[in-house]
């Protein structure tokens, strides 16, 4: 009989996977975003960053795993003006880019149905990496803003062009 509950589940998980999507949920000073996993390659502890010259100030160097470098993207600077307390980094998979950002802590990840995540309408006069943000959905009473690395990574390009 356990086993049939346990098929059950399974069928269950999947037909959520589906219909939805598995996001990592991670806060930045005081406020909650979130990437879906399935783009996150590793999560880590703060560790050494190897300043780059000629960077814009979010940018705050390479980050190496496993003789990997990494550019490591201080989301506070991004997306408040204010730096990130370095306590963790999350670091993309490499069919992505070679980035990290920087964050304050993970909060849990979270099986979000297609229909509870609302798009995200840009004003004119939006802040620079506001566009960075194309999604929102509610979890546990906080509203958690769905971040799309490729246009920061695309707003990144260009101010460096």
């Amino acid at each position: 009989m356990s086993e049939y509950a346990d098929a059950e589940d399974r069928i269950e998980d999947s037909a959520e996977i589906i219909n939805g999507e598995k996001f990592l949920v991670f806060s930045i000073m005081g406020k909650s975003y979130c990437f879906p996993s399935r783009l996150i390659g590793e999560i880590a502890l703060f560790d050494a960053v190897y300043p780059l010259p000629l960077m814009p100030s979010y940018v705050l160097g390479i980050v190496n795993r496993y003789s990997t470098p990494y550019a490591l993207f201080d989301t506070g600077l991004l997306l408040h003006k204010n730096p990130c307390p370095r306590k963790k980094v999350l670091i993309f998979k490499e069919e992505i880019d070679r980035v990290a950002f920087l964050i304050d802590d993970i909060t849990a990840i979270a099986n979000i149905q297609n229909h509870e995540i609302s798009a995200i309408k840009k004003k004119s006069d939006s802040d620079e990496f506001a566009d960075g943000i194309n999604a929102s959905f509610k979890w546990n009473d906080n509203d958690v803003f769905v971040l799309d690395v490729n246009k920061i990574i695309n707003r990144v390009s260009e101010e460096l062009l």
